[in-house]
């Protein structure tokens, strides 16, 4: 008969103990919850980054187009004499210009004579450059146009009178709306009206 002289040690094959696993896959859950919340909290947060941005760049569009109405309001090559602000109140004014200089406010884009009106009633912000109002911005929850002379002076009375109105050298537009989200957001922009 064959005897081996090596004598290797037996494994301990009972393998782990109901309490091991126990712990064990109490740890994994924790670690899973951990990293749930942590991916459900960054979606939430890119979701909500995400309504602001596109909320965000609406305004830009609208202030664009409104701060370069402005900007151009009173222009008159013509020298016919029209007034720059038809209208300056705390949630409408109507500005015009004669951009092609015929001396002729034309009605038809791009528009000489333009209107922009909060519409508190519906959340809205519109614009109506002759053919009749056209939504701009929607979900708006206050507009509050300001106007400032010269010297920086703000014209708190509003509506402005005509003489007022003549002497206005800075808008400006403070807009606040909510995202879809139903975030609060607010922007101001001033500008310089040029052409007066």
């Amino acid at each position: 008969m064959f005897r081996s002289t090596d004598v290797r040690p037996i494994r301990d094959r009972r393998g782990i103990s109901l309490v091991e696993l126990l712990v064990a896959i109490s740890m994994f859950g924790v670690a899973v919850a951990v990293i749930f919340g942590f991916l459900t909290n960054s979606r939430r947060s890119y979701s909500s980054m995400s309504t602001r941005v596109e909320y965000q760049q609406g305004v830009r569009a609208v202030l664009g187009l409104m701060s370069t109405e402005l900007r151009t309001a009173g222009c008159d090559p013509a020298e016919s004499g029209f007034e720059t602000f038809a209208l300056a109140d705390a949630q409408q004014f109507q500005c015009r210009m004669d951009l092609d200089g015929d001396g002729v406010i034309e009605t038809v884009e791009p528009a000489e004579d333009v209107t922009y009106t909060y519409d508190a009633a519906a959340d809205q912000l519109l614009r109506d450059s002759g053919s009749g109002p056209q939504l701009i911005l929607r979900d708006v929850t206050a507009v509050d146009f300001r106007y400032f002379d010269a010297a920086g002076t703000e014209m708190a009375v509003r509506p402005l009178s005509a003489a007022e109105r003549a002497n206005v050298r800075f808008v400006e537009v403070v807009l606040s709306g909510l995202t879809e989200r139903q975030e609060p957001v607010s922007y101001t922009t001033r500008v310089f009206v040029r052409n007066d």
